[in-house]
């Protein structure tokens, strides 16, 4: 009996030891992932690797922490993190210039916290000195003269979030769409574990699309061209972001070339077009279309709808997507959507 004893008090001393020790190992576990923010559910999000400017294949990245250290290149990549309510994981924001980054005000405020610099600062060395975890930055500047390319920062443990719709102006290799741009968000939701908010923006885009449809069903659908004044006359067709917003609410936008003439717009002979227009030239590139004599039968130029855009609304307009879609209806549709202010 007494032996009995002595070998089942010897199997419960094993099994408490066992057990403790295990639920100790569990605490001490969770106290790091804590301390440490990690956690075992890692987020894979799906992106771009990046070389010289040139798509080079996706690009599958682990997070299994939430990025404390974000340096981030981009004016509507910049207001994307404020309006996921993340700018105090910001280390650096690189501002287009020295103008106002025309921001919505609550996001416009929280950028005001947000340490800056002007792009005169974009280099590996600079960059690496600010110890980031994550880099978010638009294709272009992913080149030799500028970061080098993602697999460059990927080697070294420091993650790159790409948005998809910044392929350069000239070409239409890769169709761009809002819902890439949606997409991005809900990536950027998933890192930095802001899902719910996310799910918000995309919920605004695609509302505004079907309210902007419903309130337009019955209007005549008008031929929408966008260009831009680069080294070249650049066109966004629907293979371009923009050209696919603007299709998104009803519009008749015809398939160009990437670099066109004056002659392939007045061949189109669009009802509307807009000129995109940067920080530095805005509301006056539009004059080198209206002022233009030959240019002076266009239905567009006489009626007195072409309109200045800004680039905030057709590249990468992420979180303003909505405010972009908005923004092309009233020129669209005019007759539903009067303007408050004059929109040049």
């Amino acid at each position: 009996m007494r032996k009995r004893f002595l070998k089942i008090s010897m199997y419960l001393s094993v099994f408490c030891t066992i057990f403790f020790s295990g639920c100790t190992h569990q605490n001490m576990e969770s106290m790091e992932q804590s301390r440490t923010g990690k956690s075992e559910d890692a987020i894979k999000v799906e992106n771009l690797r990046i070389e010289n400017y040139f798509v080079k294949g996706k690009n599958i990245q682990t997070f299994d922490e939430v990025p404390q250290r974000v340096v981030v290149i981009g004016e509507t990549e910049t207001e994307a993190l404020m309006a996921l309510g993340i700018q105090d994981r910001i280390v650096m924001a690189f501002k287009s210039n020295d103008r106002g980054q025309n921001m919505r005000p609550e996001n416009a405020a929280r950028f005001a916290e947000v340490p800056q610099k002007t792009r005169a600062y974009i280099n590996v060395e600079y960059i690496s000195s600010l110890r980031p975890d994550v880099i978010v930055a638009e294709q272009d500047k992913f080149t030799q003269a500028r970061l080098r390319d993602t697999d460059y920062w990927n080697r070294r443990g420091i993650r790159t979030f790409v948005p998809y719709n910044t392929n350069t102006p000239s070409k239409h290799i890769y169709p761009e769409t809002i819902e890439k741009e949606m997409q991005y968000i809900e990536g950027l939701g998933k890192i930095f574990h802001k899902e719910e908010r996310a799910a918000e923006i995309v919920w605004e885009t695609r509302e505004t699309i079907r309210e902007i449809r419903e309130k337009t069903a019955n209007e005549p659908k008008p031929k929408v061209m966008f260009v831009e004044f680069l080294s070249s006359l650049i066109s966004y067709d629907r293979t371009k972001l923009a050209g696919d917003m603007a299709a998104s609410i009803g519009a008749d936008v015809p398939t160009t070339p990437p670099v066109i003439s004056f002659e392939q717009i007045i061949q189109e002979d669009p009802d509307v077009l807009f000129v995109v227009c940067s920080h530095t030239d805005y509301g006056a590139c539009r004059v080198r279309i209206t002022e233009n004599p030959a240019l002076a039968q266009l239905k567009c130029v006489k009626n007195h709808r072409v309109y200045s855009i800004p680039l905030r609304y057709t590249y990468s307009s992420l979180a303003r997507t909505a405010d972009g879609l908005h923004y092309m209806a009233q020129c669209m549709y005019p007759q539903e959507f009067p303007w408050v202010d004059d929109p040049h």
